[in-house]
């Protein structure tokens, strides 16, 4: 069993061996327990979608983790599976998706294996990355970001789960529609380009259009909203209102680049671009001449190390509260 979940955690099990995972799984609550939390310390050991992932700065945070939660419990049984952990977390270099077991199915309803089995990505704080689904489609995701979705899409429809941010390029199928469900709303697609915004705890829920067509579906009115390109709907979930505005689409996907590059730009133009890429709102003092021009360009900077910078080439103060930043005089 040992060798199974090595190959399991790669990605690597046949479907003879995921069976034979499953069977094992199905035989106690303590193996689904143990099972859960050597996959939880793994992913918490490393960025799984960072294409820069520095698999020994990994392995030591994933010793350092174990080795507390050791410390925590020292009445607990150490399970001999960390052994075969560890090796695996020096092994998951650029890997994309890791895979579990969910934990609220019934070990007496599951017969098949694509029942149970799903692959789960998570991004960390200011990390994004992207991920091909087995369709084909094309998905990024942004920062705080969590996308579930099977191992194998039925032939009638293909479904996912997201809870933060993330933008779809969806491959065209008209016998399988594309749906993305939130919280608060479902968006229903045969092929386009669109991105969904929906943080748990967060006011509102939206969707933007690129190109192509969706339907959207208000879980609390039961309401369906047929959105254009360019189009954008926001979701209070708070009221149960909702909002349907024409904005610049692209804007709302700059944060899937690279690299955010600014020469000789307004300050409100990067302060724009600034709150797509970050997920910020700016409160600007008025007093701010937002006409003088900038050049910087932002990468991996955080948002305190990129305030840093724009508050000393553009002579204010500045404070982070949370999603909002406040920029004042000096």
């Amino acid at each position: 069993m040992n060798d199974i979940i090595t190959k399991y955690l790669q990605g690597e099990a046949s479907d003879n061996e995921k069976q034979m995972l499953l069977d094992w799984l199905r035989e106690s609550e303590l193996n689904k327990k143990t099972f859960s939390e050597l996959q939880d310390i793994w992913l918490s050991a490393g960025s799984p979608l960072s294409s820069e992932l520095d698999t020994s700065k990994a392995y030591i945070r994933f010793k350092e983790k174990v080795f507390a939660q050791e410390t925590k419990k020292n009445t607990l049984t150490v399970f001999p599976f960390y052994k075969i952990v560890a090796t695996v977390a020096l092994l998951i270099s650029c890997s994309f998706i890791f895979y579990y077991v969910g934990k609220n199915s019934s070990s007496d309803t599951v017969s098949k294996v694509n029942e149970v089995i799903v692959n789960q990505v998570i991004m960390g704080n200011n990390s994004k990355g992207s991920i091909l689904l087995p369709d084909g489609t094309k998905a990024w995701l942004n920062a705080n970001s969590k996308l579930i979705y099977p191992e194998m899409f039925s032939k009638t429809s293909r479904k996912v789960k997201l809870e933060g941010e993330a933008y779809f390029e969806v491959v065209h199928n008209e016998k399988a529609p594309f749906y993305v469900e939130t919280e608060n709303m479902t968006v229903n697609v045969l092929g386009t380009h669109f991105d969904v915004k929906s943080y748990s705890g967060k006011e509102f829920t939206q969707t933007v259009l690129l190109s192509g067509k969706v339907e959207v579906l208000l879980h609390n009115t039961n309401k369906k909203i047929i959105l254009k390109p360019n189009q954008m709907i926001s979701n209070n979930n708070r009221t149960g209102t909702y909002k349907l505005n024409d904005v610049d689409a692209k804007e709302y996907t700059i944060w899937i680049n690279e690299k955010l590059v600014f020469t000789n730009e307004k300050l409100s133009t990067i302060l724009s671009k600034m709150e797509h890429w970050y997920g910020v709102e700016f409160d600007c003092d008025k007093k701010i001449s937002q006409n003088q021009r900038l050049s910087l360009t932002i990468r991996k900077e955080t948002k305190e190390e990129i305030m840093e910078l724009v508050g000393l080439i553009a002579h204010v103060d500045y404070r982070i509260e949370n999603d909002k930043i406040i920029i004042r005089s000096k």
